[in-house]
């Protein structure tokens, strides 16, 4: 699969023996680690932008196994861009890997949930649920379902927005290439690809691909945010959630809103199981979307007008220093005579400035790295319970 974008000649010498990789990115550090994959924070030498670029770990087994990476690759960029949607920015083969470029994120909304003091409160969960099904709602529309919808594979930006990613389970289920799509399926369920067991739907055991699969790891996920529960992986807790029993001792302190459009995504039977449309057509649903709506417009136009502020200060800063103005460079504040005693050094010297008038502050504002480590391994408890 050749690179989505290609790079200027000057920039990209395919002569040298460095990868393009090596030569357009300068890597910043790891961000995280699967079985499929590493994720690298960059900084793209094209155009000074930082992005994220997941690389396969492994080289191609073969060319099946190079067909289905591919297949992420080509089906990521088909999903366009969207607001709830991990934008894609290019990808290519390299050396038996494949790379796929895509905007940067602050974390993931599986480590911004644990890094909360407390629980979550109800208006966030709201929130989370709006973003996300408006993100199914694009991609269902276009024929794909993700059949990996969890926390871990939902980012947050800057301003709080989320952005539903990590499409390597992504299938499309349109018209005619369903048959091809359940095979295909089939054979890599036997080679041990398949989503998350917490968060997996029952049909999905049965080999049965469909939207509502996506509806139901949503609902889980929400129910696990909202109630700062874990989500057991096996066990009766496992039953009871696939049989529409949710754990009364942490839904008793949602509201009864919450609790019914729960209960809708969690339906045992896929047919029964509220479609996104459906969900998105509730009055609650209606209110708490347009409220959400505001608050990011509010909150990423404040984000952008302090950048502007940032970038109008530095250019400022900028200028002063190319003018080089000799009557300020030249002109040195004088030092008082007789300052305050008790803001100075009890020295006798009054020429010299006491220790707050010496420092200067030569830091800058920097950004935070977050690592986000690896799908949880704790053996977790077959019943559910806190975090």
């Amino acid at each position: 699969m050749s690179v989505k974008s290609p790079p200027p000649p000057s920039l990209y010498d395919p002569s040298k023996p460095q990868s393009y990789f090596s030569q357009c990115f300068t890597n910043l550090g790891l961000l995280g680690r699967g079985s499929f994959g590493e994720v690298y924070k960059v900084l793209s030498l094209q155009d000074g932008k930082h992005y994220a670029i997941k690389r396969s770990v492994q080289r191609f087994r073969g060319d099946r196994d190079r067909q289905r990476s591919v297949r992420e690759a080509r089906n990521h960029e088909r999903l366009g861009r969207h607001p709830h949607i991990l934008g894609f920015q290019a990808a290519w083969e390299e050396r038996g890997h494949l790379y796929i470029q895509t905007e940067l994120c602050c974390t993931s909304l599986l480590m911004h949930a644990e890094a909360q003091p407390s629980n979550t409160d109800e208006s966030v969960a709201w929130a989370y649920l709006c973003d996300l099904l408006s993100a199914l709602q694009h991609l269902h529309s276009r024929g794909f379902v993700h059949l990996d919808l969890k926390p871990a594979n939902v980012f947050l930006t800057r301003s709080g927005r989320l952005k539903l990613g990590d499409f390597g389970l992504l299938l499309e289920l349109s018209g005619e290439q369903r048959a091809e799509v359940d095979g295909r399926e089939r054979e890599e369920r036997e080679e041990g690809q398949e989503g998350d067991p917490r968060y997996m739907a029952p049909e999905l055991l049965r080999g049965e691909y469909n939207p509502a699969a996506d509806v139901f790891s949503l609902g889980v996920s929400i129910l696990e945010l909202a109630c700062n529960m874990e989500v057991p992986k096996g066990g009766d807790g496992w039953q009871q959630l696939r049989q529409g029993n949710l754990p009364s001792e942490f839904t008793n302190a949602l509201s009864a809103e919450l609790q019914s459009v729960l209960r809708m995504m969690l339906a045992p039977d896929a047919s029964e199981r509220a479609t996104v449309s459906q969900l998105l057509a509730l009055p609650v649903v209606r209110r708490q979307r347009w409220k959400r709506q505001v608050s990011l417009i509010l909150t990423e136009s404040l984000l952008f007008l302090f950048s502007l502020c940032e970038i109008m200060l530095s250019a400022g800063r900028r200028l002063l220093s190319f003018l080089h103005v000799p009557f300020l460079l030249g002109w040195t504040p004088p030092v008082p005579c007789t300052p305050p005693r008790d803001t100075w050094v009890n020295d006798g010297n009054c020429s010299t400035p006491p220790p707050s008038f010496l420092y200067t502050d030569t830091g800058s504002l920097g950004e935070d790295l977050e690592f986000i480590p690896d799908v949880l391994e704790a053996d977790y408890s077959p019943t559910v319970s806190h975090r």
